[in-house]
């Protein structure tokens, strides 16, 4: 028998474990909200929204005339979120350009539709004819060894969630 043979003889019989929860995809009990506060973001309704970012200019397919630097606010439309860790699925349709999510300072994302979990998520993928799309969950964030964690480090400060029914 090979070393690769003997690795994979190793391997094969851990697929067959059961994971238990997330990973199964029997459970639908996720709570995105609490998904998204756990990952450092924050579930709003319109109305909130509007008392959070009263001047908040939505950025609609071109930066034409503004400098990605000026982004203070972007306000953009996820295509789904998932109910098991709080990302949501972003495509360039709804990007005004690809680094845009990650340079700006608050992030805003209006979600219609929520998944339960990745294995709903990546259902929802199938179909997809996009060039380009990301999952992204909460805002930046980084930790040093002794585990002091830096939210806003490399990217946006903070993602807010607008869900519509």
């Amino acid at each position: 028998m090979s070393a690769r043979e003997q690795i994979l003889g190793k391997i094969e019989p851990l697929a067959e474990i059961k994971h238990p929860g997330a990973f199964q995809g029997a459970s639908e009990d996720f709570d995105f909200k609490a998904s998204l506060e756990l990952v450092g973001a924050r579930m709003v309704s319109p109305e909130e929204l509007e008392r959070i970012f009263p001047n908040r200019q939505r950025l609609e397919k071109t930066l034409d005339g503004l400098s990605l630097a000026e982004v203070e606010v972007l306000e953009i439309d996820g295509a789904f979120g998932v109910a098991e860790n709080g990302a949501i699925w972003l495509t360039e349709e709804a990007l005004p350009h690809r680094v845009a999510p990650f340079i700006c300072q608050h992030l805003v994302i209006h979600v219609q539709k929520i998944v339960p979990n990745m294995h709903a998520a990546y259902e929802e993928l199938t179909n997809q004819t996009t060039g380009f799309g990301l999952f992204l969950a909460g805002p930046s964030k980084t930790a040093d060894i002794e585990q002091s964690l830096v939210i806003g480090a490399h990217g946006a400060r903070s993602l807010t969630v607008v869900i519509h029914a």
